[in-house]
């Protein structure tokens, strides 16, 4: 079916593209190319051809959509009409022509299809809406987010003049849902409700599962929901909503039940300045709530498109840094012929003889097992002195779908570089002789992916040398005791190359060749066989019970210092760029002290360029720090040049 339905769609943009006249969008100043990421139901999609903006509105290509949706397209080249079907909904759209039919009816769209560079292009917003899905726009992050009938969103209000009832629907109050607050996994023990198409859920599961949130009640009938900073203002029955003194007047309507208020979740989400999503998968009754802010504090940088040359290696990298890295991604799937027992260690790092020593510990697992489960990060004292736990801080991020780089990578890489990882619950502890403490711990569902950076620093109470274990642990349990869990690491998955060892810093710095300006572009391998040696199975400070090399330096910052000459007497713009090399790379990056963040870019086509640096002195050095954020094992080429 997929084959024909490509095969007509071919036909179909070949039939267009005869019939159409080539100037006829081609002289439209108004169109923009456009680097946006487009998520289908949980999945990026790759458009062959670029998305294009005209006048304020998306237009996508429309083989590359209509095939990726799953519509079936006739087309009439003497009317020049596509009309698509799907699920029932029937859309007729004309090139150059604003005017749709939808289902017999006419519908008026912003912006008519049209013919850009030989492609059919449709507006993405008015085809998505009326082919039964949604269409979520993140602008900070240039993300569209589109939604089918697979997946149920936060509905719309009713249209003007529809009357909307007061009762309180709950869903399906007899079946527990689940709530993942951003990373948080939580079994609701108060439902969701949906009023006038809208979901609401108890203020607390914000106030309880964000950072830097609380609640308090004004009186009887309001209450104020504070969130990183923003207060909402909720007042029972009423749709007059204050964000930050504020007032806003909606459809929305805040509600008192059972005690609680009940708040739209939409329309927290909205107020934040880089906004987020809101998911509702009915089959497992688990409700997905996002809000970037808590996720991604950086920018997007924009995808450039083409190859550059073959970047020279880099002989002087070397460790930087005195907190050790432990890795923990292998076995990378936790799978029952690896996790044979309930309660198992999955790796470990035992410390010998050291006063005080700062540690990163860097995980991602992928849980396969077929039930819920709970990893932790434990530290056991097997020395005769206390141990002093502080300055722990980190952040955990979870994803069910595919796209675990912007889920799970980028947030934990963004939040190393803006040094805004989150204090632990308990950022300081004391480990008594014989004793372990759980450290952090973490809910993975099944079929989940969880990821996670934590920092902290551990030292003797008394002056005298310490031993001691950390390991990540993790249990089946329903009531997990992981601070039990003392048992040998379990075996490395030899099929699969994922990383697993300790090694004695997580920085690499470097300093590239000096670069004079006007000078040819040259590009360095950051991550190449001169300086891989840094973080192998043999050099791991612990051997386990198998280790695996780190050469995608996973969990690792790269800190590279640029120096450059400028000795023109003027005004120079020296530009940087950042690609992939063994693979598709994404991450963070920060210059001269800004982070940015780096889309997924493909290996040998596509690249990102940073902000310009301006050099007007005889010297000058670019400082530039990179995290992987997943993906590629030889993650990234840096490359400077003249403007």
């Amino acid at each position: 079916m997929k084959k024909m339905l490509a095969v007509l769609l071919t036909a179909i943009l070949a039939m267009s593209t005869l019939c159409a006249s080539p100037s006829s969008a081609a002289t439209n100043k108004n169109i923009v190319e456009q680097q946006v990421t487009v998520i289908i139901n949980g999945k990026y999609i790759s458009f062959k051809d670029p998305i294009i903006n005209n006048a304020g509105t998306i237009l996508l290509p429309m083989r590359d959509f209509y095939e990726a949706i799953g519509a079936q397209v006739n087309w009439n080249p003497t009317a020049k009409v596509a009309t698509s079907e799907r699920n029932g909904q029937v859309v007729e759209l004309t090139i150059n022509s604003k005017t749709a039919v939808v289902n017999g009816t006419k519908a008026q769209m912003l912006v008519a299809p049209m013919i850009y560079k030989d492609r059919t292009y449709i507006p993405m917003r008015f085809v998505s809406e009326n082919s039964d899905g949604e269409v979520y726009w993140n602008q900070a992050n240039k993300v569209v987010e589109v939604i089918l009938n697979e997946q149920i969103h936060d509905g719309q209000s009713p249209g003007a003049g529809e009357e909307t009832p007061e009762v309180n629907v709950p869903i399906i109050p007899d079946v527990k849902h689940i709530l993942y607050m951003n990373s948080a996994r939580i079994e609701m023990d108060k439902a969701p409700v949906t009023k006038d198409g809208r979901m609401y859920i108890s203020s607390y599961y914000f106030s309880d599962y964000l950072q830097d949130s609380y609640t308090q009640w004004v009186n009887e009938n309001s209450l104020e929901l504070t969130i990183s900073g923003l207060t909402f203002k909720f007042t029972n029955n009423s749709n007059e909503i204050y964000v930050n003194g504020e007032q806003y007047k909606g459809t929305e309507k805040p509600f008192i039940q059972s005690g609680e208020m009940y708040v739209p979740v939409k329309f927290i989400i909205d107020s934040f300045k880089n906004g987020g999503s809101l998911r509702y998968v009915q089959d497992s009754k688990t409700i997905y709530v996002t809000i970037y802010d808590y996720m991604m504090t950086s920018s997007f940088l924009d995808k450039s498109y083409g190859a550059l040359g073959v970047p020279q290696l880099v002989e002087n990298a070397e460790l930087d840094g005195e907190r050790q890295l432990f890795v923990s991604d292998n076995p990378e799937e936790l799978i029952p012929t690896i996790i044979m027992k309930a309660n198992e260690t999955l790796a470990e790092n035992h410390v010998k003889g050291v006063t005080s020593k700062q540690h990163r510990v860097y995980g991602w697992h992928i849980n396969k097992l077929g039930e819920n489960a709970k990893i932790g990060i434990t530290v056991q004292n097997t020395s005769n002195t206390a141990l002093q736990i502080t300055d722990s801080k980190g952040m955990s991020q979870t994803t069910s779908n595919s796209w675990s780089t912007f889920d799970v990578g980028l947030p934990l890489s963004d939040a190393v570089l803006t040094n805004t990882l989150r204090n632990a619950k308990d950022s300081q502890i004391t480990v008594a002789p014989g004793e372990t403490k759980v450290i952090q711990a973490y809910d993975i569902g099944k079929n989940y992916l969880l990821g996670f950076t934590h920092d902290f620093d551990i030292r003797s109470a008394t002056g005298t040398a310490a031993d001691y274990t950390i390991r990540t642990v993790i249990s089946l349990e329903a009531e997990p005791q992981l601070e039990k869990i003392h048992s040998q690491a379990v075996g490395i998955n030899e099929y699969a190359a994922h990383p697993r060892g300790v090694w004695p810093s997580s920085a690499v710095k470097v300093t590239l060749p000096t670069y004079a300006v006007d000078s040819a572009q040259i590009g360095y391998n950051i991550s190449n066989g001169k300086t891989d040696h840094l973080l192998t199975a043999e050099n791991s400070l612990d051997t386990m019970n198998g280790t695996v090399g780190n050469p995608g330096h996973f969990g690792m910052s790269y800190k590279v210092d640029i120096p450059i000459t400028n000795n023109t007497g003027k005004l120079k713009y020296v530009v940087v760029k950042i690609t992939g090399r063994g693979g598709t790379y994404s991450g963070a990056v920060k210059l001269n002290g800004k982070t940015y963040l780096i889309p997924t870019l493909k290996v040998g086509q596509e690249y990102v360029q940073l902000p310009v640096v301006r050099s007007k002195n005889r010297k000058d050095v670019i400082q530039v720090e990179i995290i992987h954020a997943g993906g590629s094992n030889l993650p990234v080429a840096i490359y400077v040049e003249t403007r």
